[in-house]
């Protein structure tokens, strides 16, 4: 039976799959080069984009592979996600509802596996990674983007705390430190560890997820009442007495599954 979590996950973006497709943070793809580079695909590359949400990263991957497959727990986000593909006019794209932390695939079936932006609304990150490195093929590269917060821990507890506050299909945003634990304990070896900040305009971020206006003010007001050090690494901006951006980091990281030709 599904989780309570992953049944809040579903519903909740079933209700807001639109505004994902269309939304800033996601449509700008200038993480997925670092991504790519680190991935070394190959036109004749077997991907699979798990919880691939409105299809960005599908899309952009399907240019440079044979074949593109792309899951996600909501259907409505694999609606999306197929409009997005038409609009890039890719054919080589095919979708389907799957559970990470269960994929409908067969062993070693993909050449590459990628998932991002998606993995802190997951309730058990190591299944899910296991079951990624399960359907990678041996010599194959696993390649993960993800909001990341400071080892300090009232940074840590700030950031979770406003995500769970704005969205409770939000599970937690990691360390670096832990996410390499993760990689270490499915038996993947790192080829890439990178990350970059990123700028969120805060009334779109906020609006995004379609919670109630007092949610909104409420999560506006933790951000205004920010004790000095969140204001300054999360780079909290203000005009007029309200929020206007703040920002947080993004790990993109690369990882090989052992065995296997390398590539």
């Amino acid at each position: 039976m599904p989780s309570p979590t992953k049944e809040l996950t579903r519903a909740q973006f079933g209700r807001v799959a639109s505004k994902y497709r269309c939304s800033a943070d996601h449509t700008d793809v200038e993480d997925l080069d670092l991504l790519f580079t680190g991935l070394a695909l190959d036109p004749a590359n077997r991907i699979l984009d798990v919880a691939t949400g409105g299809g960005h990263t599908a899309a952009a991957l399907a240019g440079g592979s044979g074949r593109v497959v792309a899951s996600d727990l909501t259907p409505s986000m694999l609606r999306e996600a197929r409009g997005t593909v038409a609009e890039r006019g890719a054919g080589n794209v095919v979708f389907t509802a799957a559970d990470a932390e269960a994929l409908p695939f067969r062993d070693a079936a993909f050449d590459r596996v990628t998932c991002r932006i998606a993995l802190h609304h997951f309730p058990d990150v190591r299944t899910a990674l296991a079951e990624m490195a399960r359907v990678t093929r041996p010599g194959g590269r696993i390649g993960i983007i993800d909001s990341v917060v400071p080892g300090e821990p009232s940074l840590d507890a700030f950031l979770n705390g406003v995500e769970k506050v704005r969205d409770p299909s939000h599970v937690r945003s990691y360390r670096v430190e832990e996410w390499l634990e993760f990689l270490t304990g499915a038996e993947l070896l790192l080829l890439q560890a990178g990350s970059l900040w990123k700028t969120h305009a805060f009334p779109e971020w906020v609006a995004r997820t379609g919670r109630p206006k007092a949610v909104q003010w409420e999560v506006e007001t933790i951000f205004l009442s920010a004790f000095p050090l969140a204001r300054e690494t999360f780079r909290i901006r203000t005009e007029g007495g309200r929020v206007a951006s703040y920002s947080d980091e993004k790990a993109i990281l690369v990882a090989r599954k052992p065995g296997g030709a390398s590539g």
